[in-house]
């Protein structure tokens, strides 16, 4: 293999996309030396604030670099065997929880056994990701922020990486936005668009390599600035959530005995919870701010919460549609609001918070992605291409990030060894794959969802209703008992004469086509 250039592969981002796309090149026979892996954090891992549950065990193909990685990874915190999904109110919590014993992986279930979802903590599993790139003879190297990407044949001072995503002085709004880019030789333009991407600039200074992978998470920079993706559609808030997330210490033995969980011990890790929940917690607050900003008057805040245990904290935030959240309510007062409901007070007592923060991330599906996912010379993956799963019982990344990764390392490596780093080869190996793969039949099957999943029944009155509802169905005070039918459609009635905005939304037909999209889940 020659050494024209300073490394064969330069991948930007060392989160798990860019850790998977290392890992494979190496067991297609990339050496180490000719992979390097940037990112801007210093040390890595400490820009991301993140978390969640990865699913599936996409990194036990990584087995010869990982180890045993469930047990000795940092950040890799407790096995979830027990799911709940819950519907908030103001005053009522219902929870449909599941206590799986397949999911503890110790045999003896009728269905299969086997641990396939971790609570993670980011930021000390990609520092420990990055220990393990190093031992393997990666060069892996902290604090550095590309702005730039080398396009063959042209001279990076020819133009300011601000150039490629700043507005221009004479532009318009919506679809006639102008960027300073805009305003450049049109030669000198289709270069930065379509030009070979040989290697990185950082400082000035060039790194050159036969691929680039960009790999650095939702949001991404360089894939808007380097068209793989135009400004206007990469930086709409259609599909963009934003996450808002509080990490609270409450001890190992606190959440072992609050949510029952199992210890751990030398062969299998603790046992965790997670769940997911619809809110109706915002109407009051609504229409505070509508009286304040009427422009925003109509929109709710298309908001639903998140809770899991970690190994001695718990993860509690809200994740919420940039497009529904009404001017003058802000996100932090959301997470008040949720964080004070009874229900998940309880959860948290005693607490001491150690972590706030907010990240960006894609809802994007089928029709938010990038425009393409490859050029002459680099590819996208994980978040930044937008392979985030969402349909309201799932929210899966982490492994489609791992899996883009490995088709990938995959696709480049061929591609090395043919000679061709084309877009078109990359295509017919990197793209077909995902294309084929698990990744783009879910986004596909369950597409339908998205359509149910933004309705504004879910974030106004169905959780109210389903909480009213089982209040008076489980509750004993000494009245004669009616049917769960009958209870649900007093409460229907109740609602709709109390609240002007249930009475068309909650009318029976609406209600059936809510039920007729929700199926799709």
């Amino acid at each position: 293999m020659d050494d024209e250039t300073d490394f064969d592969v330069i991948i930007i981002g060392a989160g798990f996309a860019g850790a998977a796309t290392a890992f494979q090149l190496l067991k297609e026979g990339i050496e180490g030396d000719r992979i390097l892996v940037v990112d801007r954090g210093e040390p890595i891992g400490s820009k991301n604030l993140t978390g969640g549950i990865l699913w599936g065990r996409e990194l036990d193909d990584f087995e010869e670099f990982l180890g045993n990685w469930e047990m000795d990874c940092p950040g890799i915190e407790r096995c979830i065997n027990h799911k709940k999904v819950g519907f908030l109110s103001n005053e009522d919590a219902l929870f449909v929880e599941g206590r799986f014993a397949s999911w503890d992986g110790t045999g003896g279930t009728d269905e299969p056994s086997q641990r396939s979802s971790w609570s993670v903590l980011r930021a000390k599993a990609d520092a420990w990701m990055a220990e393990k790139m190093e031992e393997a003879g990666i060069f892996v190297m902290g604090g550095m922020k590309i702005d730039q990407l080398h396009i063959d044949g042209l001279d990076h001072s020819s133009y300011d990486a601000r150039d490629l995503t700043d507005p221009a002085e004479d532009s318009g709004t919506g679809s006639a936005q102008k960027w300073k880019v805009d305003n450049l030789p049109k030669e000198l333009v289709d270069k930065i668009r379509n030009g070979t991407i040989a290697g990185i600039v950082q400082d000035g200074d060039i790194m050159t390599s036969k691929a680039v992978v960009i790999a650095e998470g939702s949001n991404s920079v360089i894939t808007r600035a380097y068209h793989f993706d135009s400004m206007l559609h990469a930086q709409s808030k259609d599909d963009m959530l934003l996450g808002v997330k509080e990490v609270i210490h409450l001890g190992k033995e606190r959440i072992d005995e609050r949510f029952n969980c199992f210890a751990g011990d030398d062969e299998r890790p603790p046992s965790g919870m997670a769940m997911e929940l619809a809110l109706s917690l915002y109407r009051d607050m609504s229409h505070e701010a509508w009286e304040k900003y009427p422009n925003t008057k109509g929109l709710y805040p298309r908001c639903g919460g998140f809770f899991y245990t970690n190994r001695d904290t718990v993860s509690c935030g809200i994740i919420v549609q940039l497009k529904s959240l009404p001017e003058g309510l802000h996100t932090y007062d959301l997470y008040q609001a949720f964080k004070s409901q009874p229900a998940i007070a309880a959860l948290i007592e005693g607490g001491e918070a150690i972590e706030y923060g907010g990240h960006l991330c894609p809802e994007y599906g089928l029709h938010r992605m990038p425009h393409r996912f490859t050029r002459d010379g680099a590819v996208v993956v994980g978040d930044a291409a937008g392979l985030v799963f969402a349909n309201g019982m799932q929210i899966q990344g982490m492994n489609n990030a791992l899996h883009s990764g490995k088709l990938a390392g995959k696709a480049i490596a061929a591609c090395i060894t043919n000679g061709d780093l084309s877009a078109k080869a990359l295509d017919a190996t990197y793209t077909k794959s995902l294309k084929a793969s698990y990744i783009f039949r879910d986004l596909k099957r369950f597409e339908p969802a998205t359509k149910f999943l933004n309705n504004p029944a879910n974030f106004t009155w169905v959780p109210e209703l389903v909480g009213k509802t089982a209040n008076r169905v489980f509750r004993e005070i000494g009245e004669e008992k009616v049917t769960a039918e009958k209870v649900l459609r007093q409460v229907r009635k109740e609602m709709r004469a109390e609240n002007k905005a249930n009475k068309k939304g909650m009318g029976l037909f609406g209600m059936l086509k809510l039920a007729l999209m929700g199926r799709k889940l």
